[in-house]
């Protein structure tokens, strides 16, 4: 099964990139720091078209060095080689957020094309949910300590909003964090938020439909064509939950709770989907020209 998986998936993205004439080299992500934004009133099938001005707040989760995260004190760093999980956890007492953010993976396409998509139970909580085998090895080899640091910085600012973020699989291992963390202390739900940037699918539709039922601010951004968000196949188990939030044409759409609408980036033409977009997050300019 893991051979036949494997050997499937690595023909059609190498047909898909070599269509798409998609670059090669390294798509390294960037730490990013912010404050959380209030939740989007309207949650709807229907899609809201928005155009983010410079200083947005989607904007700067994708950049490391901007103006509100001055100030900002890190408490804590990880550098785990592997299975690679790179990130840091910080405060800031002027803005009074709490961020966790998760790096991606150093080489995006050497991923794609060398991933095996077995999916393992998990967490156990929640009946019928499977994650990533990949994902969740990396997540569980940083997660004692880096759960134990959110838990006391939780509890040193108790009236801190708390920010799960990260790009690539960083942002899969970071939706995992927080649903780890929510697990152990129910009662920071209120404070939670989740910001991705080209985050693949992470599990199944139990899962997915496990995170849209958390009911927390959750904002899955995609980037115009970007192929990781695409991976791994819904033919192989695999569902986004909600909201997408798509960038598309310098306008921001809010994709509202239907996991993955045809009216956003799941309608892209499968021949479309491009590797060069997936580093273009911290580069784009989210307002009309």
């Amino acid at each position: 099964m893991r051979v036949s998986y494997a050997a499937v998936i690595l023909l059609i993205i190498n047909f898909v990139v070599a269509l798409t004439g998609a670059t090669s080299g390294a798509s390294t992500s960037r730490l990013k720091e912010a404050e959380s934004i209030r939740s989007v009133s309207n949650r709807s099938a229907r899609i809201v078209n928005k155009v983010m001005e410079p200083g947005s707040e989607f904007k700067m989760f994708a950049h490391c060095l901007f103006p509100k995260t001055i100030e900002t004190v890190v408490d804590y760093t990880w550098y785990n080689n592997l299975p690679a999980s790179v990130g840091y956890i910080s405060h800031n007492d002027r803005t009074g957020v709490i961020v966790v953010s998760f790096r991606g993976s150093a080489d995006t396409q050497d991923w794609v094309q060398n991933s095996e998509f077995l999916m393992d139970p998990w967490p156990e909580h929640i009946p019928g949910s499977m994650v990533h085998h990949g994902f969740l090895t990396a997540y569980k080899s940083v997660s004692e300590t880096v759960t134990a640091r959110i838990t006391r910085l939780i509890r040193l600012y108790p009236n801190y909003k708390l920010v799960f973020t990260g790009h690539s699989l960083g942002g899969a291992e970071a939706v995992l964090c927080a649903v780890d963390v929510l697990r152990m202390v129910p009662e920071v739900k209120s404070r939670v938020h989740i910001y991705t940037y080209g985050m693949p699918r992470i599990g199944n539709n139990a899962w997915a439909d496990s995170i849209d039922a958390l009911g927390i601010p959750i904002y899955r951004v995609v980037y115009e064509s970007d192929l990781v968000p695409h991976i791994p196949f819904q033919w192989l188990g695999y569902q986004h939950f909600s909201q997408e939030v798509w960038i598309h044409k310098n306008q921001t759409h809010f994709c509202g709770m239907e996991q993955e609408s045809l009216l956003c980036s799941a309608g892209t033409p499968y021949l479309d989907y491009n590797i060069k977009d997936h580093s273009q997050y911290s580069a784009a300019d989210w307002k009309q020209p």
